[in-house]
């Protein structure tokens, strides 16, 4: 499986784009469908060439834009400032960062001023949400620990809402695997406050976990208000394009108002084409499928 935690060591939008409309109204034109996408699904395109993979990306329809690798007060080697004027200029925004840092101690002024950093900078981007992208698991070996991370959950919520932001914790597999008879991610939801985390559910590592993003709704009402769209492939082995997986997509929108949903991303990582390709193939899915209201 592709995981993001090498980056998080480095690591007013659009009106119209960047809050959910009342409800999930039925009878929405195309345009009126707010499909973001990660860019960790073209980090090699953006490498190669980051303002043409950029272009294509807009060119397919995605205007919401989900960013990952903050460092040293940058985003892609852009300063906020320069960054916001950057996707204004491409008719588009970025509306969340995935970013994050391991366990902290509560005196660990140095990790806390990177957080407290992070926010601002995330803030003048334009962002809704800032994402705990990654599960440190070499130092979550007990729930005591897990416990720990929950209350650094709550602390970075804190920090988040100050700057106008919203925090999220991204999901992997490693989350899901008992410790002391406990499933660490459902210890996670627990013990954060509703109103400061959130939980932005991988579909596809939640399925490869064990657990159905469905039940897991089900059973923690208004806890997942933000989502990344990904099929898990037949073979356990990373991502492929949307329909062609084990995600039942329609059961999951079906129970996108009792999750709270806010924002949803796509986000693929393995291939059966090219990367662009594969996000325009999963774009026009979203837009094709009935159940996708929003």
């Amino acid at each position: 499986m592709v995981s993001r935690r090498n980056f998080l060591k480095t690591g007013a939008a659009l009106a119209a784009l960047s809050v959910l409309p009342a409800g999930l109204a039925t009878g929405c034109s195309r345009k009126e469908k707010a499909i973001g996408v990660q860019l960790y699904s073209v980090r090699e395109d953006l490498q190669k060439d980051f303002d043409g993979t950029m272009k294509a990306l807009v060119e397919i329809g995605y205007k919401r834009f989900e960013s990952y690798g903050y460092g040293n007060g940058k985003f892609f080697g852009k300063t906020p400032k320069e960054m916001k004027k950057y996707m204004t200029d491409l008719g588009a925004v970025m509306t969340g960062s995935h970013t994050g840092s391991g366990l902290l101690a509560a005196d660990d002024e140095k990790g806390w001023d990177f957080w407290k950093k992070n926010a601002e900078d995330t803030a003048e981007l334009g962002c809704k949400w800032i994402v705990q992208a990654g599960y440190p698991v070499d130092q979550l070996q007990t729930i005591a620990d897990v416990k720990r991370f929950a209350e650094q959950f709550n602390r970075c919520g804190e920090i988040a809402k100050a700057n106008g932001l919203k925090f999220a914790f991204h999901n992997h597999i490693e989350e899901f695997h008992p410790v002391e008879g406990l499933v660490p991610y459902e210890v996670l939801v627990e013990d954060t406050d509703k109103e400061l985390v959130t939980f932005q559910i991988d579909t596809a590592q939640m399925v490869y976990g064990g657990f159905d993003p469905v039940v897991m709704i089900k059973s923690h009402p208004k806890r997942f208000a933000n989502w990344h769209l990904k099929d898990a492939n037949p073979d356990g082995q990373g991502s492929t394009e949307f329909g062609e997986g084990l995600v039942d997509f329609k059961a999951l929108f079906e129970v996108a108002e009792l999750a709270g949903l806010e924002d949803y991303y796509v986000e693929q990582e393995r291939y059966n084409m090219t990367p662009v390709e594969a996000l325009k193939y999963d774009y026009e899915f979203l837009m094709k499928a009935p159940y996708v209201k929003w």
